[in-house]
């Protein structure tokens, strides 16, 4: 199938949707976070058994996400019997219909590892930080938490065809 765009309608001939304007700018901007601040979406110990996102914007296959405000996000209660490592995400479901701030829970073991990213045509994740949760933990440090923003395997930063983007 030949497909091209975008033009204008002449009696209903040309229709588009989000999922052509999101593969067009996707082959334009790469995935990532936009690095206009250095705090850009930076993960810091929340209150409680949680993390806090800071303001920012991210872009993942052709679909922008901003978070206008801090945001607490809440972990999985601490197991009693082994650390576990999270990791905080910017999740794209296409299923959905959105792009959010979301945390997936590791599994506890007496030496944890990062659980794997969902990167399917249905939910395609970024980590912007993985977060070691200690052995019945009410509360995370900063030592705990691991920027992976900047890691282009797992978020990198937001980039053109021509040079990095700003937003």
């Amino acid at each position: 199938m030949e497909k091209s765009g975008f033009f204008n309608s002449s009696s209903g001939d040309r229709i588009y949707d989000a999922v052509d304007f999101a593969a067009y700018f996707g082959s334009l901007v790469t995935n990532g976070v936009f690095y206009q601040v250095a705090t850009n979406l930076q993960v810091s110990p929340g209150s409680g058994l949680g993390v806090s996102v800071a303001a920012g914007t991210a872009w993942i296959n052709g679909y922008r996400y901003e978070n206008t405000d801090a945001l607490n996000i809440p972990l999985t209660t601490a197991n009693g019997s082994n650390p576990r490592i999270d990791r905080v995400v910017v999740r794209l479901s296409s299923v959905n219909r959105n792009v959010q701030l979301a945390v997936v829970d590791g599994t506890p073991a007496t030496i944890p590892v990062a659980p794997a990213l969902t990167r399917t045509s249905d939910v395609y994740e970024l980590c912007i930080a993985e977060v070691l949760v200690p052995t019945a933990a009410t509360s995370i440090i900063l030592n705990n938490i691991t920027d992976t923003r900047l890691n282009t395997s797992l978020c990198g930063l937001v980039n053109s065809l021509v040079s990095a983007v700003y937003e």
